[in-house]
This record gives structure tokens, sequence and C-alpha cells, in this order.
């Protein structure tokens, strides 16, 4: 099969795929969406969201973290001895390094993050193979105390590289890839917005775009005074960041606040751009400008196009998806709808099968099978394939109604719980969570009583009137281990089919 990489059909292929895959001159520009409906749309202004977080490592981070790893790799500070990548990160730069120093060979990454960081984006880089050292939150740069200090003096060690966000000229990326493709996308852009974080996507688009476009207006956005938004930061931690332009890359400047960045985050998601809190930031900046501007001037018309219109761009840095619970913390719960039966949440949770069912002919057959030395018991096949328990398994019921029934009628080898008659507790939640909790107390996992005594062990058949209680006894019996089968339609069906020995005393 030839080596095939194809920027225009999305494909990579060959020993460098994953490598070409990463590489933004052989892939498709970032998506650029209009947002169809806001506030501003009969004044003619259009609003477009740049999906950094449709890149390969679904967050705007990639592509810089690629930019530093191959600059590194070009100077000799990154070498085949390098064993060790280490950065301190609010989360998106190292789950980029991590998944490219994977790729590019390199066996370890070290993350200094906040200790307010996610427990979804935690979760996250421990699963990319990251090794984690929490820290104080959104510490200033050169804080001897912070973890971005910590990370720099690690990655003096041998055979460790520290790439420093915060220091490494990354926003040439920007300068590079990110602001030509918006050029390219929409050339008549007027009003450009992004939050503003370690400050290299402000610094690469912001001058990049007013190089190109003298006329466009650079919205930067900061986080509200003593609060926090996964990326972003607030006005104070930006003033010490020195070693960027991001002061020239900006026109105005707005804040956010991390309950109305979460809030116009949800709105995106729910009207189709599943992107995070930081990009509802960004677009609720974007807003505020245009507010401002209505407020000071009366009017938008020195931002429009000879047709009218106002284009503007907001960068959308990742998705929402290692943010969740953060969105129920900073959301007040009439945003969401409530969850329909809740009460089954914490039960009925272990496992069902199609071959843990039998109908009662199955069992009768088996139960029933005359015993001895030369007719040893059937391995009966049902529909879907055959017995797991073979001639020798000691088979006993448990028979889940009523104590009175099951004295009155009972089968070979059965065992009382008496649960009686009940709703379907399939259909009938609040009898689902009685008739769970009391079966799981009696015979589960961490039961130790007379009963379970007598079914360890065994291969247990569980009976009720219908099947529907047996069937959720089944599940719980598979849970402590035993191999259960429930008789499907109970006694009911099983009357039905006049089955003679049914009815006869042990």
């Amino acid at each position: 099969m030839p080596t095939v990489t194809s920027p225009s059909l999305n494909v990579y292929s060959g020993p460098n795929a994953l490598v070409d895959f990463y590489d933004p001159d052989k892939c498709p520009p970032a998506p650029l969406v209009e947002v169809p409906e806001h506030p501003w749309r009969e004044q003619g202004v259009r609003i477009y969201a740049k999906l950094m977080s449709a890149l390969p490592a679904a967050n705007v981070k990639s592509l810089p973290a690629l930019n530093m790893l191959l600059r590194a790799r070009e100077s000799g500070e990154l070498t085949p001895e390098t064993k060790t990548i280490i950065e301190y990160s609010s989360g998106s730069t190292v789950i980029s390094l991590g998944i490219l120093a994977n790729i590019m060979g390199i066996e370890t990454v070290k993350a200094y993050l906040s200790n307010k960081t996610s427990p979804a984006k935690l979760d996250l880089l421990r699963m990319i193979g990251s090794t984690l050292f929490a820290g104080h939150a959104q510490p200033e740069p050169l804080d001897p105390n912070g973890g971005i200090y910590a990370a720099t003096k690690d990655g003096q060690g041998p055979g460790a590289y520290n790439p420093d966000q915060y220091s490494n000229p990354n926003a040439s990326f920007h300068i590079r890839w990110t602001a030509p493709q918006i050029l390219k996308q929409l050339p008549d852009i007027k009003v450009f917005a992004t939050c503003i974080g370690t400050s290299g996507t402000v610094t690469g688009c912001g001058l990049s775009l007013k190089r190109h476009k003298p006329d466009i207006t650079r919205v930067g956005v900061c986080t509200s005074l003593n609060d926090r938004i996964p990326g972003p930061r607030m006005y104070s931690l930006l003033e010490p960041v020195t070693w960027f332009p991001w002061r020239e890359a900006i026109d105005t400047m707005m804040e956010v606040s991390s309950p109305e960045a979460f809030e116009y985050s949800l709105h995106l998601c729910r009207n189709g751009l599943l992107v995070g809190p930081s990009s509802g930031m960004a677009m609720l900046g974007l807003f505020r400008f245009l507010e401002r501007t209505m407020k000071e001037k009366g009017t938008l018309d020195h931002l429009r196009n000879e047709d009218g219109e106002i284009p503007c761009v907001f960068i959308c840095c990742d998705g929402p998806f290692q943010y969740i619970s953060e969105y129920y913390d900073k959301l007040p719960e009439s945003h969401f709808h409530p969850i329909r039966n809740s009460e089954l949440l914490g039960v009925d949770s272990y496992s069902y099968n199609l071959d843990w069912e039998m109908t009662p002919a199955e069992a009768h057959s088996i139960l029933f099978w005359p015993k001895g030395p030369s007719n040893p018991s059937p391995r009966v096949p049902n529909d879907r394939g055959k017995m797991d328990f073979d001639s020798s398994s000691e088979v006993v019921v448990l028979d889940l109604r009523a104590e009175g029934d099951y004295k009155h009628m009972k089968l070979p080898n059965a065992f009382n719980l008496p649960i009686g008659r009940t709703q379907n507790p399939y259909m009938h939640p609040p009898t689902m969570v009685e008739i769970f909790k009391e079966i799981d107390g009696r015979v589960g996992l961490g039961a130790s009583n007379d009963l379970v005594r007598c079914l360890d062990g065994k291969v247990v058949f569980t009976l009720g009137y219908d099947g529907h209680i047996a069937r959720l006894a089944m599940s719980v019996l598979r849970n402590r281990g035993l191999e259960a089968y429930c008789i499907m339609g109970g006694v009911e069906e099983w009357e039905t089919l006049s089955l003679a020995p049914f009815g006869m005393s042990n």
C-alpha cells in the first residue's frame, strides 16, 4: 500500500503519519465557524469561532507545543539523550507535550500544575502517561515558590528539557500559522478577540493581524480580579510578563468573571460548538467591547466594511469535557435539567446477559432430569447457546416468592428469600430501589448469612412470580461471583406450560 498524506482528504499514513497529523503545514486549517444567532446580528455584526479545539490534541496549545519541541530539536536542546520533558501548565500545554513526547519517543513527561486543576483534567493527564506535581494556583512566573520556577529548575537536570512556555517564543507559531489561516479564511476581518493566558496567542495573532490589517481592532480578555478560569489570567498576573509584547498586540482589554465564562461556554455548547469556558470568556469579551463602543460612540459604523458588515473572530482554545464538574460548581442548578429517576443512579449497577436467562422448560428439564451414574444432567441449550455449568454441578433454586407461596409449591433444592409480589422494578423506580437494596443486602457481595452459605459454590436458578425480580436477583448473584440463571416468566409461565412436577413438595 502506498504511503499517502493528503491534507485535502485529511489522510495521513506511513511511518511519519502521526508527526504529519500534528504538522499544521500538512493539515487543513482549524475550522472557522460562524455563530448564527447572537445579540449583535441585526446590527451587521458577523461573529466567527476559530476552533483551535479541533486541532489533533483538541486544544490551542498543541501547535506551540509542537513548535517548542521542533525548535529545541533544531537548536540541540532536545537530543536523543533527552528522556524527560518538564513543564508548568494549566493543563493544555502539558497535555499536548505529553502526546507529542510519546510520538517523538521521549519516555517521561512531568507536569507541574495548579492544585485547582479540575479532576477531569488531572485524570486526562494521567491517562496519557504524565507524572503530576500539584502546586499553587496561577503563580507569577518569577515566584521562587511557584511551579514555573520548580519546573525550570527541574528541567536543568541530566536528560531533562523544560520548554518553558512562559519564556519560549511560541508566539511565533501563531504568526506563522494561526493568523495567516484567519486572514485566508476571513480576509475582511475587523475585530479579533482572544483570552490572555501565557499571552502567546494574543501576541502572535495580534501583531500579525495588525501588520496585515491595520484597521483591525484587537480585544484582549482577562479574568476578573481574584477570579479563576482555566487557562486565562487576571491582569495582575499578566503585568510581570515582559518577554512577550502582548501590550502591543491588543487595542483594548475586557474582563469576564468565571460564572459568565462558563455560562457563555454552555450556550455555545448547546448550540453546536463544543468549546470550553475560555471560549465563552472570549465571546463575552467581544460582546463587551461592542457594548462599550456603542455606549461611547453611539455607533459601530467605524468598524464596518464597505458592505456594512463587521466580521469578528474569537479564539476557542479547547473543549468543555475537562471542565464538566466546574460547570455545575460555577452555575446555578437552574441552568440544567434535573435528572429524572435519579434514585436509580445508586442501584442496579451490576451486569446482565441474555445468556444468563432460561425458560421454565429449560429449567424444568435440568431440575427434574432423572439422576444416576448413567444418566447425568444435560447441558441444555437455550436460544443463545449452552449453559456454562457441567453435569457434575449442584443446582439449587433461590425462590423469591412470598413464604406462604413458597411452602405451598416449591421446586427441588429450593431456598426462600421472601420478596413477594411487587410492581415490575424495571418500570417502577421506587420498587427497584427498595428491592435491589434488600436483595443485595441479603445475598450480595458483602453478605454473610446462612442463606448465602447454602448458595455459594452452587449453580443458582432464580425464580419469582413473573421473572422480573428473579432477573434482578440473578445480576446480584453474578456480581457475588456465583453462576446464576434467572427463570424468565417465573411461576406464572411455568404453570401455563402444565409442567406436572411443579407444585410437588420436596
